[in-house]
C-alpha cells in the first residue's frame, strides 16, 4: 500500500468516526483540516518540533513573551481605519 493509500484509509476512518460522534455535521474541508491538524506531514511535524524547542530554550533564558493585552491592543492600533 503506498503512502497515499494509507493517508486516505487515515482519513476516512478518521472521518467516519468524527462524523459517528458529532452533534452537528461538520464539513469535509473542516474534517480535513482537522485530520491534517493531527497528521502533519514529516516538514510540517520538523517546523513544529524545532518552533516548541526554541519556545522552551527562550523561557528557559527567562523570555517570557508579550502580555497577550499588550499585543491585542496595539494590534487594534494598527487595525485602527480612519
Amino acid at each position: 500500500m503506498t503512502t497515499t493509500e494509507q493517508d486516505l484509509e487515515s482519513f476516512v476512518q478518521f472521518a467516519r468516526t468524527r462524523l459517528a460522534a458529532a452533534e452537528v455535521e461538520p464539513s469535509l474541508d473542516e474534517l480535513f483540516d482537522l485530520w491534517r491538524i493531527e497528521n502533519p506531514d514529516d516538514e510540517d511535524y520538523a517546523e513544529n518540533v524545532a518552533a516548541i524547542a526554541e519556545a522552551i530554550r527562550d523561557f528557559k533564558v527567562g523570555d517570557r513573551g508579550r502580555p497577550a493585552g499588550e499585543l491585542s491592543r496595539e494590534l487594534r492600533e494598527a487595525t485602527t481605519f480612519e
